[in-house]
Order: structure tokens, then C-alpha cells, then sequence
């Protein structure tokens, strides 16, 4: 994840492997399972597949609250503690939820495959020019502020405020100036 700005304001802006590593397990065991804010499939898709001793009833069961310790995650400030992270086995976010636990021990290798696959670094975002044009517009600076933007390799156009200070878009919205700009700074002038 990036940072960028002066000591009054913090945009980040990058890829999280948990969920990214969520979502590929979500699609991989073709999972019904809710997502909040609603994604789409993985770009580039997944083949179905379910390990031996995967339990996809006990995951379906489990994933919610996982997927909550996963959002909280990715919103978290970094560093953290590698036993903290949603995806490690040893996570007391895993070791509460025993099906999910072995489905991401059965698909570690494959998530990491796909992840590496695509490997795909995200693009700059307009945030400077963002603030200023705000802070132009207000007549005076930005108030502190830190946003967190999680770019999710989804299918479509997806810019959900999940929090005031955390969004998850997709890569093809970032990529698109047209709407990412005017999405930007309408949550830059709410933390203004």
C-alpha cells in the first residue's frame, strides 16, 4: 500500500492479500455467500474447485464474520502482527472458524499461484490534485484525515464507502479518471 500527501492528510491506496485471498476462495468453492459491499467474480475468473476435506456447508456457515475480520483488516494501520492477519492459520480469526481455517490451508498455494499470475501493480490515483482542487474550493486546507482504498481485482466497476475513512474499488474504476476522480473527491470533501 501507498501513501501519499503531507503530515495533514494520508491516502492509502493498494491490494490487500487477505482479501484478495478471500475472495479467491469465495470463487474457487463457488461459495453463496454474502459480501458486503456486493462483488462481483475475480478477474481474471477461477475454476471451481473444491480440496478433498474442504467442508463448503461449514464454510458457507463461517464465512460472514470472517469476511468482517477480513474489511477490518484491510482497513487496520500498518504494521501488524503477522498472527493478527485474517488468513494466517494461527489468526484467532481462523482458529474460531475451523472450516474456513482448512479451506485456506487447502488453497494457500493456489490463491498464491493467481495472486502472483496477475501480478499487477495498481496505478497512480489523482490524489494530490484531488486535495488541492478542495482545498481551492474550500479556501483553506484539508483537516487531517487518513483513507484507506483497497483495490479489489473484481469483474466491473465497483467504489463502495465501506467507512468514512475506507473504500473498496475495483481496478477498473481506478483506471477509469472519468469516474475515480469525482468518486475521490467526494469522500475528500466529506474528511475535509
Amino acid at each position: 500500500m501507498r501513501f501519499a500527501g503531507r503530515e495533514s492528510w494520508q491516502v492509502g491506496h493498494g491490494t490487500n492479500q487477505a482479501v484478495n485471498t478471500a475472495l479467491f476462495l469465495r470463487d474457487t468453492l463457488a461459495l453463496s455467500v454474502d459480501t458486503v459491499p456486493e462483488l462481483p467474480g475475480l478477474d481474471p475468473s477461477v475454476p471451481v474447485f473444491v480440496p478433498p476435506g474442504v467442508d463448503r456447508m461449514g464454510v458457507t456457515e463461517e464465512w460472514l464474520g470472517w469476511w468482517a475480520d477480513v474489511l477490518d483488516h484491510a482497513r487496520a494501520e500498518a504494521p501488524v502482527e503477522p498472527r493478527s492477519i485474517p488468513t494466517n492459520e494461527e489468526s484467532a480469526s481462523l482458529m474460531a472458524r475451523p472450516a474456513l481455517r482448512a479451506a485456506v490451508r487447502a488453497l494457500r498455494q493456489p490463491a498464491a499461484s493467481w495472486e502472483a499470475a496477475r501480478a499487477s501493480h495498481p496505478g497512480a490515483l489523482p490524489v494530490g490534485e484531488v486535495v488541492r482542487g478542495v482545498e481551492v474550493r474550500l479556501g483553506r486546507q484539508v483537516k487531517p484525515f487518513r483513507l484507506v482504498i483497497t483495490d479489489v481485482p473484481v469483474q466491473g466497476l465497483v467504489w463502495e464507502r465501506m467507512t468514512p475513512t475506507h473504500v473498496i474499488a475495483s481496478q477498473r474504476f481506478l483506471e477509469d479518471p472519468a469516474r475515480c476522480a469525482p468518486a475521490l473527491r467526494t469522500v475528500v470533501e466529506d474528511l475535509a
